[in-house]
């Protein structure tokens, strides 16, 4: 191939490196005013009184926006497609608050600063109640008056086989798993801006991951004709999953439709870390049962978690959780029964991965302490379990194709120098008593959209331009990390020109075509982009068509060579493809344009194996990673260095998760919301990640490719825990492991 599997730059390199990249905190449009928002101070209560006289008084303030002045409706932020069911709790201004950081009022002005300053002088009286900051306090009953529907959700329960006969040799494994929030940490905080015109159209700006999504969501909750709402993609500066659910967008629609100006909101980084949403805290009990030569026959999983206090996905994501079990390992049963709490916490919402590095996190920690019960090596034990191409998906029927996970293994083993590394960490730890050194390994798999859950389908048009360029219509959202510059490549790829020839923007619900799934689930690549080369290939036909009407020959003779087309009848005669969009505007009004839908039918398997190497100091808790490697089986790499350095920065973000981050609270219900105590890994902390790409090009994806974004996330953490507790030999696992809980658990281990 000429251009897939090479590298290139992102699309807009060149505008970053040199600032000139507008984000929609840099959008300044005529007319515009400025929001900052009143955040609830206490975690549960009712606003009695809110006195915003003062703020009023202040020069360049406009509006000021409340519960009261606003619309009530009941919304959910996860609504992300048209007539979706979902249980609606939250609105856009709250009497009722819930959290630390629950919206109450904002102020809208002629500038930020006095904004700010405006909101300062907001007075506010609450009636408090009383709140619970952990879900197991709302189990026991702290709080019975959160919402009308109720404070527990504990519906989601599946089982999937037939339960094995015991005959009496069967090992069980018992574990339990913590998981604390995080957040996403993008480098760009969140912002949106608002626009309403005299023609009574809505525009909104934003960095998100469906537009159509948001249009869908706005509409519905203002009572608007979805002709009248219209929302653009702005560059994004990262997601991670914290851009996908509507916090700032209804705020600035609200505030634009009130004052009749455009208004922008950005959030600084305590706000963005406060008051959007973080990855929900969960508590899982695992009962795992194997034969005794280490064949897996059984899995029991409780799952409990912490939606934090609006419901937004949580019952989703619970559920999601729990479709997971058989995309790794095949084994004949499994059980799961989830709960989901309201707490008086910051909201809890999607994350990288979607549940797939929870899961996870959960059940490689069952696999390692499996190893260690019945003597078996930790990759062997996985070997002995993990799916074979071909194999049926128990749990969905699905075939999962060309799935390589014994061929991560073994790869990722050999890279990894396993053997000859577990003697050396061995002889290693018997000569020193304060460092420890240890290996952990983790299989992690993922999807590649959305079937057969639900529909997954898109369109993609195409047309030939006056220049003989090419202008591609697809409704993406980069997230910052080069999606752009793939699509470009796989258009290039089929129809053999070169990539700076082909224009592709994001979405846009004015211009690009209806995607009404939007980048979830790692659809993008797998579904987006395999629509993108099928549409390329139909443009190559018309191309042909158009061409053999011009010469009167026979479309089977047509020949494209580059940009030029000819007939192997008369091979002297040389159109470029500027000169044939000429002739058909001219002579025949016609159009060079290709449109295709493209319906998701297939969802291979896709994973990745991590290897970590740790040393960890038992007198302080500090843990250093040594080494790093990371095996992914990935189809076929669009643009390898971008798949690298994903798979890279992925890894480095589970470590995080593993070790440093989360986003833990005072007894009063305020979080600790600044960079300060939520500690992220320094870039002397981080690793230096090997990668390592499997490719086979035998999927439904474009030129065989499967996903990376998601997927080479799925296994970080769970390796670094892995080799932690290889290290210490223990069965730690209450992320993240901080160095009091280690030097703790060393402490107690110690006095019993």
């Amino acid at each position: 191939m000429v251009h897939v599997g090479k590298s290139y730059p992102i699309h807009d390199a060149l505008g970053k490196a040199t600032g000139r990249t507008v984000y929609a905190g840099d959008m300044e449009l005529k007319g515009m005013l400025h929001m900052a928002v009143l955040f609830s101070k206490i975690p549960h209560g009712f606003v009695k009184k809110l006195d915003y006289s003062k703020a009023m008084e202040l020069p360049g303030v406009v509006d000021v926006l409340y519960y009261g002045n606003t619309c009530q409706k009941e919304y959910n932020r996860y609504h992300s497609q048209y007539r979706q069911d979902l249980i609606h709790t939250e609105r856009i201004f709250n009497q009722h608050v819930r959290f630390v950081g629950d919206r109450i009022a904002a102020v809208v002005a002629t500038t930020e600063e006095i904004a700010r300053k405006a909101v300062s002088l907001i007075e506010v009286e609450y009636e408090e109640y009383s709140f619970a900051l952990d879900a197991h306090e709302t189990l026991e009953g702290k709080i019975d008056n959160m919402d009308e529907h109720g404070s527990v959700f504990g519906s989601i329960a599946n089982e999937v086989g037939t339960r094995p006969e015991n005959d009496g040799t069967f090992v069980e494994v018992d574990t339990t798993t913590h998981i604390d929030r995080i957040n996403h940490m993008a480098m760009e905080t969140h912002a949106a801006v608002a626009e309403f015109d005299s023609q009574g159209e809505l525009t909104i700006y934003s960095p998100n991951q469906t537009v159509y999504g948001i249009r869908s969501f706005i509409a519905d909750l203002f009572d608007m004709d979805y002709n009248k709402v219209r929302v653009v993609k702005t560059t994004m500066g990262g997601s991670f999953g914290g851009k996908q659910e509507w916090v700032l967008e209804p705020l600035v629609a609200a505030a634009a439709l009130r004052v009749k100006r455009p208004v922008k909101l950005v959030y600084n980084r305590e706000e963005s870390i406060r008051s959007t949403y973080c990855r929900a805290p969960m508590y899982f009990k695992n009962k795992f049962t194997f034969t005794p030569d280490g064949k897996l026959q059984d899995v029991d999983c409780d799952l409990l978690l912490d939606a934090g206090a609006y419901l937004g996905n949580s019952i989703n994501y619970a559920r999601t959780l729990g479709s997971k079990f058989f995309r790794t390992y095949r084994y004949p049963h499994e059980t799961f029964h989830a709960q989901v709490a309201l707490t008086n916490t910051i909201v809890s919402g999607a994350f990288r991965g979607w549940s797939s590095p929870e899961f996870n996190i959960n059940f490689e920690h069952g696999m390692n302490m499996a190893a260690r019960k019945l003597g078996i090596d930790p990759i062997e034990l996985r070997l002995k379990n993990v799916i074979h191409e071909g194999d049926i998906e128990l749990s969905t029927g699905l075939n999962l194709g060309d799935f390589k996970g014994r061929q991560v293994l073994e790869l990722g083993r050999e890279k990894f120098d396993w053997e000859n590394r577990k003697k050396e960490i061995a002889e290693f730890n018997a000569q020193n008593k304060r460092y420890k050194r240890g290996m952990g390994v983790s299989l992690g798999g993922h999807v590649n959209g959305f079937y057969p859950a639900k529909p997954d389908y898109t369109r993609v048009d195409m047309c030939v331009t006056e220049s003989g360029t090419v202008r591609c219509g697809v409704t993406l959202h980069d997230h910052g990390c080069g999606t752009v510059t793939a699509f470009k490549m796989i258009a290039a790829e089929e129809l053999g020109i070169e990539v700076d020839q082909v224009r592709i923007q994001e979405g846009d619900t004015a211009v690009t075509p209806q995607d009404f799934v939007g980048c979830f689930s790692s659809r993008t690549t797998y579904v987006m982009g395999r629509a993108t080369q099928e549409c390329a290939k139909l443009l190559k036909e018309r191309i042909k068509e158009h061409f053999a009407v011009e010469r009167g020959c026979d479309v089977a003779d047509v020949v494209l060579d580059g940009m030029t087309v000819y007939s192997t009848k008369e091979p002297d005669v040389v159109y470029t493809w500027s000169d044939l969009v000429y002739a058909s505007q001219q002579r025949y009004q016609h159009e060079i344009f290709a449109s295709y839908e493209y319906v998701s039918k297939d969802n291979p398997g896709v994973c990745g194996g991590h290897f970590a190497y740790v040393e960890v100091d038992t007198y302080t808790g500090m843990v250093k990673i040594l080494d790093y490697l990371a095996v992914q089986d990935i189809g076929q790499a669009i643009n390898r260095e971008i798949c690298i350095a994903q798979t890279q920065g992925a890894s480095v973000m589970g470590a995080g998760a593993a070790l440093t981050e989360h986003v833990h609270y005072r007894p009063n219900g305020v979080p600790f919301a600044n960079l300060k105590d939520y500690h992220l890994l320094n870039s002397f902390e981080a690793p230096s990640v090997r990668v390592e790409l499997i490719e086979n090009h035998n999927t439904e994806g474009p030129f065989g490719a499967k996903t990376i974004g998601e997927v080479c996330h799925v296994p970080a953490s769970a390796a670094v825990v892995g080799a932690v507790n290889d290290a210490l030999q223990s069965d730690l696992n209450d992320l993240p492991l901080t160095p009091d809980k280690i030097t703790a658990y060393l402490k107690n281990r110690e006095e019993r």
